[in-house]
């Protein structure tokens, strides 16, 4: 499943999020699942994210990391926090998940929030948080891709 776009949600007082229903629907049980992952996101002074992988997502991504990141002690600690806290939540019938209290208070998550698309993932922001760093970040675009192709002269979309 490919993520795009963005959702302006809510936080229920339970901490259950309703996951859109086009999200829901772009699933494929066979190969995407139909459950989600969240695990620790983007983290930066004032800035934490959650991602949210389908379930087989996840699993994929779980593989790629492991052939992808070198051995060693880094590697190491890095994986006894993140799979550690990578929590699976099921979705109920009205479309929603409950996030652990951890990922809430890592998170900094207030009853508002955004859920936007990053390829292979859901980012689930604070949306104060989220307004602040698109904000400080837009006119970045084409530097930030730049940077991320290694000068390689990538077309800009």
């Amino acid at each position: 499943m490919f993520f795009a776009g963005t959702h302006d949600l809510t936080l229920d007082p339970q901490n259950r999020l309703s996951i859109p229903a086009n999200i829901r629907a772009g699933l494929d049980p066979a190969v995407d699942g139909i459950d989600f992952y969240v695990v620790p996101g983007k983290q930066e002074t004032m800035l934490t994210t959650l991602y949210l992988f389908p379930e087989r997502g996840f699993e994929r991504y779980a593989d790629e990391q492991s052939r992808l990141l070198k051995p060693g002690r880094a590697l190491e600690d890095w994986e006894l926090i993140f799979f550690a806290h990578a929590t699976l939540m099921e979705v109920d019938k009205q479309g929603r998940v409950l996030l652990p209290q951890w990922a809430v208070e890592k998170a900094g998550l207030k009853k508002q929030v955004k859920l936007t698309g990053a390829r292979n993932r859901l980012v689930l922001w604070d949306r104060e948080a989220f307004e602040k760093y698109t904000e400080q970040n837009w006119s970045r675009q084409a530097d930030l891709k730049e940077q991320a192709t290694g000068g390689l002269g990538v077309p800009s979309a």
